[in-house]
């Protein structure tokens, strides 16, 4: 796996087009093409459905928070955390 990138809460992720996800018996999977698939959990599933081009990981933070009844600058983090990863694995981009 590549190295984990540092990101900053301004930056906007986006998907890959060769990104595939499937919502199979309530388990959230995401799969690159050529790569074995992953789960993400239900928090990470909510972050990945936040991802449209245009919020940046700071807004998705804010949603999450709103979603989950948590504070921003926590939520925040764990996007980050969990965005850094995905661009790890090749399924986000930014």
């Amino acid at each position: 796996m590549a190295e984990q990138p540092v990101l900053s809460v301004d930056q906007v992720p986006s998907y890959r087009p060769d990104v595939r996800v499937r919502n199979v018996r309530g388990r959230f999977l995401v799969a690159v093409v050529a790569k074995e698939p992953f789960e993400l959990s239900e928090s990470a599933s909510f972050i990945w459905k936040q991802i449209d081009g245009r919020n940046s990981i700071a807004d998705i933070g804010r949603l999450l928070a709103a979603e989950y009844d948590i504070d921003a600058e926590t939520a925040t983090a764990d996007t980050k955390e969990i965005l850094e990863y995905l661009a790890t694995t090749g399924s986000v981009v930014f």
